[in-house]
């Protein structure tokens, strides 16, 4: 019924084909980090890998993939929504940059700790309520929620017992 392709020969693994995937990758999908499109190549590559660090080499050095760049755009990314700093952390190691690219981009953010107050307080208001929690053990969800999100426990602890009395 269906024919085999019995005619069809693996395609050579060169420089320029490996060079090709990841500009087609990068044109087709955006950005990403170095060891996420490296990851990738050996993926597609893995019975040759001996042209992707070069490849990859040569797309750094023309600035196409630049790690801080890319990760400076999702800081501020991640930095509109309301998630704390060490959520923006945890978000920016999983795209696989580098710890120090990390506290780069997270040190130059223009906020301050009333900044992460007023995100911490709109993510309690949203899910709690308006009034300062007194249940014991709703309080501990909202602290483990509002840590969740990023906050530390001092900002997450002074948003619940937050009042609008207090300004």
């Amino acid at each position: 019924m269906y024919k085999k392709k019995q005619d069809t020969k693996p395609q050579v693994i060169s420089y320029e084909r490996v060079k090709s995937y990841m500009l087609w990758m990068i044109e087709r999908y955006g950005d990403y980090s170095a060891r996420t499109l490296l990851q990738k190549a050996n993926l597609l590559f893995r019975d040759d890998t001996q042209y992707n660090e070069a490849a990859l080499a040569y797309l750094i050095e023309r600035d196409i993939v630049n790690d801080l760049r890319y990760a400076k755009r999702l800081t501020m990314s991640f930095s509109e929504k309301n998630i704390g700093p060490n959520k923006i952390k945890e978000k920016l190691y999983a795209k696989g940059f580098s710890s120090q690219t990390i506290n780069e981009c997270v040190s130059n953010l223009a906020t301050t700790d009333e900044d992460y107050f007023e995100k911490a307080l709109i993510l309690k208001k949203r899910k709690f309520g308006d009034e300062p929690i007194e249940d014991l053990k709703l309080k501990q969800k909202a602290l483990r929620h509002i840590i969740s999100k990023g906050f530390s426990y001092s900002i997450a602890n002074q948003v619940i017992g937050y009042t609008d009395d207090e300004c």
